[in-house]
């Protein structure tokens, strides 16, 4: 469903007579089909049911993507780099369009050595009719001129990025469980990693609004990135039925890891991976060796997480140590990294397409 930058219509809508209690996807396509256009189409997502008194936990991550629908270059050439920003001197944008609080923009690198890194776009400084700025924490984490972009060479696309209300919409379109101001125990809720630490977001019904946990502010505009995770606390005893539409991701992926701390990685494909094939353990600077003593992932399995490590040969769970290489990671669902230290900034993990294009 392509939508105007301006104006977004949720791209996940709802699905009747679900009654499934765990978190299941139905593919776009074959895991590994080979297609001579970029397919576009449907993942369907259901969120597990709480029981009305009690939460069940769901991770969520939503791998499709839309094409920006903008005035000027949705993709072109890159002719300008600085640590936290990109320009195209003919990009022709309409001034402060690719910063709409409601409706954000992500910029991908198309080709190069940074081909696959994607960046949210800035809503508080406002885009140019050349140049876009980078979310402040990203900016914390990248700098831009290290990344081997060759100006005037290597080219970019400009993708929508969802938001609370455009994944999630309201209780009337797509049966989320809100709660009056206050209120958010009676309401479903909303996790989402930001700088380090987990905030919560509930449906506001007082207000008809997404607001945060805690200030109740209004929080319809937060973004959710297609290579992020959200973690989904239902409290309705129904399961939350919901189908994204967009593209399937066509660029192999450098995805955004910092070198210490929590980080949140979704499948960012519509294909199922396992902890072997995902790369993580590749990624640069990933400590292997004893449990006690190496960078872990956790996996919501059923209604637990899990805990993993890698020893250097094969990926590990945490407790059991039982050998864990082909552990899923299942399409729409994601997990979460722990890297050891203090080190600040991040590497980029990268991962090849799943699937022939």
């Amino acid at each position: 469903m392509k939508t105007s930058v301006s104006q977004r219509a949720p791209r996940l809508v709802a699905l009747l007579a679900l009654a499934l209690a765990t978190l299941s996807v139905s593919n776009l396509s074959a895991q590994n089909a080979t297609v001579t256009t970029v397919p576009v189409g449907a993942v369907g997502v259901t969120i597990a049911a709480g029981t009305g008194t009690s939460r069940a936990l769901s991770t969520v991550s939503f791998p499709l993507v839309e094409q920006a629908v903008i005035s000027g270059k949705a993709t072109g050439i890159i002719t300008g780099v600085t640590a936290s920003t990109l320009s195209n001197s003919t990009a022709g944008w309409t001034a402060g369009q690719l910063s709409t609080a409601a409706a954000p923009c992500l910029i991908q690198i198309t080709s190069g050595s940074a081909s696959g890194r994607t960046f949210l776009v800035s809503t508080t400084t406002a885009s140019t009719a050349t140049t876009v700025t980078l979310d402040a924490e990203e900016a914390g984490l990248v700098d831009l001129t290290t990344l081997g972009i060759s100006t005037g060479v290597d080219t970019y696309r400009v993708l929508a990025c969802d938001t609370l209300s455009s994944i999630f919409g309201t209780p009337t379109s797509t049966g989320v469980l809100g709660a009056a101001t206050n209120q958010s125990a009676n309401g479903d809720i909303v996790l989402i990693l930001n700088s380090g630490s987990y905030r919560s977001y509930y449906y506001n019904t007082t207000s008809s609004q997404w607001a945060r946990v805690g200030p109740n502010t209004g929080s319809n505009n937060v973004a959710i990135r297609p290579d992020a995770m959200v973690i989904y606390n239902r409290l309705k005893n129904t399961a939350l039925g919901l189908t994204l539409t967009g593209e399937v991701p066509s660029v192999a992926r450098k995805a955004t890891v910092k070198k210490s701390g929590l980080t949140v990685l979704a499948n960012g494909w519509p294909a199922g991976l396992t902890l072997a094939t995902s790369g993580i353990q590749n990624s640069t600077g990933w400590t292997k060796g004893a449990a006690a003593t190496s960078d872990t992932v956790q996996l919501l399995i059923g209604t637990s997480y899990q805990k993993f490590y890698h020893n250097g040969t094969n990926w590990k769970r945490v407790g059991p140590n039982t050998t864990s290489d082909n552990v899923a990671i299942p399409v729409g669902s994601g997990v979460i990294i722990s890297k050891l230290g203090s080190t600040a900034g991040s590497i980029a993990l990268s991962q090849a397409l799943p699937y022939s294009l």
